[in-house]
């Protein structure tokens, strides 16, 4: 599979095929598998990256954690946003909405609204061009406010709404097409330091192996033909 020089986030504009060392591009770095592709792919496009990421209501310190140790190897900045009220639905002690009784524990409302607002208005301070998110195919089955759809319209707005009109800020999203296994083989292409991720619930010292983000995990790199240099030594040990 070949990248793409499309952009997938909206059908309106056209992914640039230009040489983009002069382009400042702002990823979306959660220290996740899928952030960590993007901001590998941001830079492999040869885009100016600064990264940017959210300290939330019991956000996983390792996660956290592994954001920054992505941004210092690739010697770019991060830059964290605190929102102490935002809590996931699990977290949540004023939720009276029968609606949310079949969410992911990990939903948040109007995540991605809040985010990459945030992010826009960063984007447009900067002059940064894009906004690069890592969400991939299968997120779009649990987060609504990941999908193709959801960014168009947000592109949309972001366009209005700013005095920059559409020059910056523009979401792009690199991995929409993909499933998990194909972001983790783009990952392997891309040499992402897979070890340096984080993708376990806890917060704990090593993943734990046994939830549903180390399940997915594993699976996905099975599937992909590839070792996980961390599930695969310390789930058995």
């Amino acid at each position: 599979m070949k990248l793409s020089s499309r952009d997938n986030s909206t059908k309106k504009r056209r992914f640039p095929n230009q040489a983009a060392k002069t382009v400042l591009a702002i990823v979306l770095l959660s220290g996740g598998l899928d952030s960590a592709v993007s901001l590998y792919w941001a830079l492999k496009k040869g885009y100016r990256v600064q990264s940017l990421g959210f300290n939330y209501f019991h956000r996983n310190k390792k996660e956290v954690e592994a954001a920054k140790k992505l941004a210092r190897l690739n010697k770019v900045s991060y830059r964290e946003v605190s929102l102490n009220f935002l809590r996931e639905v699990e977290d949540s002690t004023q939720r009276t909405n029968d609606l949310l009784e079949d969410a992911e524990r990990a939903y948040i409302p109007s995540r991605n609204v809040i985010f990459y607002g945030i992010a826009s208005y960063i984007a447009e301070i900067v002059d940064a061009r894009y906004i690069v998110g890592g969400h991939n195919r299968d997120d779009v089955k649990s987060f609504p406010d990941s999908s193709l759809d959801f960014f168009d319209k947000f592109n949309t707005l972001t366009s209005v709404g700013l005095m920059s009109g559409a020059r910056t800020g523009r979401v792009i999203l690199p991995l929409a097409k993909l499933s998990k296994v194909e972001v983790i083989k783009l990952g392997k292409r891309l040499k992402v330091p897979y070890e340096l991720t984080w993708s376990c619930s806890r917060s704990t010292r090593t993943p734990c192996g046994k939830c549903h983000s180390c399940s997915l995990r594993k699976k996905a790199f099975e599937e992909a033909g590839l070792t996980d240099p961390i599930s695969d030594s310390l789930i058995n040990s």
